[in-house]
């Protein structure tokens, strides 16, 4: 994980965009198993606030927020029942993890206004530092390839401040996508123009500013599979 991860929390009430509003927030089965036996009038609140038509999820207000988010932007579930009740959405967002035959890496999304400022306002250049165990890693040759390029293009970044930030964690996210459909070439692109968009913009100098430009990108095209495909493609309308 990289190093400022242990350094984000939630900041809830306090948050401006809450990811418990406009998004679709689809419930595991294991979570659905553990609502179904919720006790009371509180636990005939939760089932009948999750469809099941598809996959289950929870019924969105008409003003597209959680039913289960109250008017203090606080979760009722972790207000009565802790955060070990949240659904694994719930309790993964705004985590991200990259996968590999021998290595998980955890990381922390742009679109979380908190995430975005802990990353933006780390002081230091990004450095990995491990979760559990320091056993070795058994890679394949593409990984251990694309790892030492990720490494090198990391470390040549001139350590501006909240730019270089930016840009290391682009790269660090995206850049093993590689793996999965080869298109490496396609994916540096990408990662050079979504910087050069986000900073392209950023023209008050603000910390604040940069981070509202970072979390309205990672908005509407890091979690928006078609749009991250045209970006990746090259067909992505002009950021403005």
């Amino acid at each position: 994980m990289p190093e400022y991860y242990p350094a984000f929390h939630c900041i809830a009430s306090r948050c401006r965009n809450t990811c418990c509003a406009g998004w679709e927030i689809d419930i595991d089965e294991e979570s659905l198993a553990r609502y179904e036996c919720l006790p009371g009038a509180f636990g005939e609140r939760v089932r009948h606030s999750i469809g099941l038509e598809g996959t289950p999820h929870y019924i969105l207000t008409e003003e597209e927020r959680c039913p289960l988010l109250n008017r203090d932007n606080l979760c009722e579930l972790i207000l009565r029942e802790g955060e070990g009740a949240l659904c694994q959405i719930c309790r993964d967002h705004p985590r991200f993890r990259n996968y590999f035959s021998g290595r998980v890496e955890m990381g922390l999304g742009l679109v979380c206004e908190e995430a975005a400022r802990v990353i933006l306002s780390w002081p230091r250049p990004l450095r990995l530092i491990r979760l559990e165990g320091d056993d070795a890693e058994i890679l394949t040759e593409d990984e251990r390839y694309l790892l030492a390029l990720r490494e090198e293009w990391i470390a040549s970044i001139p350590d501006e401040g909240p730019r270089a930030r930016l840009l290391e964690t682009l790269i660090f996210r995206h850049l093993p996508d590689a793996l999965y459909d080869g298109r490496l070439e396609k994916r540096i692109s990408f990662i050079r123009r979504a910087f050069a968009g986000i900073v392209g913009g950023w023209t008050d100098g603000s910390l604040s500013g940069l981070i509202e430009r970072a979390r309205s990108f990672s908005d509407r095209v890091e979690y928006d599979d078609e749009a991250l495909e045209r970006w990746i493609e090259g067909k992505e309308p002009q950021m403005v």
